[in-house]
C-alpha cells in the first residue's frame, strides 16, 4: 500500500478530509509531477471581484464559481491532519500550501503551520505567494525556526503584471522578497507564469530572468505560459475582469486552452536556455507531454516547483 493510499484511507469521512491530498488528476496528455497539496485555506487575499482587483486569469475564479475571496479553514483541524500526515506518510515529501490559495506567509494560521513543520525534519512545506511581506519570515528564518520551509514566489514581466495582475505587489518587490528570504538562509524557488508574448516579450522576460538569477539565490524556476479553463474564462467575463489575454489562446489541450504549440516552444526554448546559463534548475508547468519531451523531460524527471 502506498503512502498516498494509506493516508487517504486514514482521512476517510473526516470533516476536513481534503486538508492533505495527493494531486494526480492531470489528463494523460499533460505532464505534471504529482504532488501533495496542503489545503489550509481557499482563495487569494489579493482577489477582490467587487473592486476588480487580482490576477485577471486566476484559475481560482473558476474553481470558486466566481467567489475567489480568501478564507482560512479551522486551524485546529488543519494542524491535526498535518500531524496525522507526518505519521502516515513515510517518504519525505513537499507539501504545497499554495495550490488552492496564496500561502500568505504572515497569516496567523500559516505561522502556526510553519511552527508545526519545525517540529520534524522529514517533510517540507512549500510557500507559494505573490505577496512581498516577508519581514516576519525573514526574522524567524534568521533564528533557525523555518528550516523545513521552501519559499517560492510567482513573478511576471513588468508590463504584463501592470495590465493583468491588478493590485498585486510589483514584480520588483516580489523579487526583492525572494532575495531577502534566500539571504536569511531558506531555499527559494520562483515561478515565471504565465508568460505572455506581448510586444518586446523577449527583452522583458530576459531582463526578469537576469534579475531573478543575479540578485536572488533561487534553486529552481518553473515556467508556464497562458492557459485558460473555460469555466475560469466564463466567470472572469461575468465579473468584468480584463480577459483580453484570451486572445492569445489558440489551441485546445487537456488543461484548457493554450497558445499555439510553435509559439509556446519558442518561449520555452528561449527562457530555458537563459535560465540554464545560470546553473538554475528549470521545469515547465502543466504542459503537454509532447512539449515536455522536446526538452528531454518526462513526469518522473521534470524538476518543477511543487516537488522536492
Amino acid at each position: 500500500m502506498t503512502d498516498k493510499t494509506r493516508f487517504r484511507i486514514s482521512n476517510t469521512h473526516r470533516k476536513y478530509e481534503h486538508t492533505i491530498r495527493y494531486f494526480e488528476k492531470t489528463p494523460k496528455n499533460i505532464c505534471c509531477p504529482h504532488f501533495w497539496i496542503l489545503s489550509w485555506a481557499f482563495g487569494c487575499p489579493f482577489q477582490d471581484p467587487r473592486r476588480n482587483k487580482g490576477c485577471q486569469w486566476c484559475y481560482l475564479i473558476g474553481t470558486s464559481f466566481g467567489k475567489p475571496s480568501f478564507r482560512a479553514y479551522d486551524i485546529d483541524q488543519t494542524l491535526k491532519h498535518i500531524r496525522e500526515a507526518f505519521t502516515k506518510i513515510r517518504k519525505p515529501v513537499l507539501f504545497n500550501a499554495g495550490e488552492l490559495s496564496d500561502s500568505w506567509v504572515d497569516h496567523p494560521h500559516m505561522v502556526a503551520i510553519m511552527d508545526l513543520f519545525n517540529t520534524q525534519r522529514k517533510h517540507k512545506l512549500l510557500l507559494l505567494t505573490k505577496g512581498a511581506n516577508v519581514g516576519r519570515l525573514v526574522k524567524d528564518a534568521g533564528c533557525g525556526k523555518r528550516r523545513q520551509v521552501i519559499y517560492s514566489c510567482t513573478v511576471n514581466a513588468t508590463s504584463v503584471a501592470k495590465r493583468w495582475e491588478v493590485g498585486i505587489p510589483k514584480p520588483s518587490k516580489r523579487v526583492n522578497a525572494l532575495r531577502r528570504v534566500g539571504k536569511a538562509g531558506l531555499e527559494t524557488r520562483c515561478r515565471i507564469d504565465p508568460v505572455v508574448p506581448v510586444k518586446g516579450w523577449k527583452k522583458e522576460y530576459k531582463d526578469l530572468v537576469d534579475k531573478v538569477c543575479t540578485t536572488t539565490e533561487v534553486t529552481r524556476i518553473t515556467i508556464g505560459t497562458l492557459r485558460g479553463l473555460q469555466r475560469t474564462i466564463n466567470f472572469a467575463n461575468k465579473l468584468g475582469y480584463d480577459t483580453t489575454w484570451t486572445e492569445y489562446l489558440k489551441e485546445k489541450t487537456g488543461w484548457g486552452k493554450k497558445m499555439e504549440d510553435g509559439l509556446r516552444y519558442e518561449i520555452y526554448n528561449f527562457l530555458v536556455d537563459r535560465i540554464k546559463e545560470y546553473g538554475v534548475e528549470v521545469g515547465l508547468c502543466k504542459e503537454t507531454t509532447s512539449m515536455v519531451k522536446r526538452f528531454g523531460w518526462n513526469r518522473t524527471n521534470l524538476k518543477c516547483n511543487c516537488v522536492l
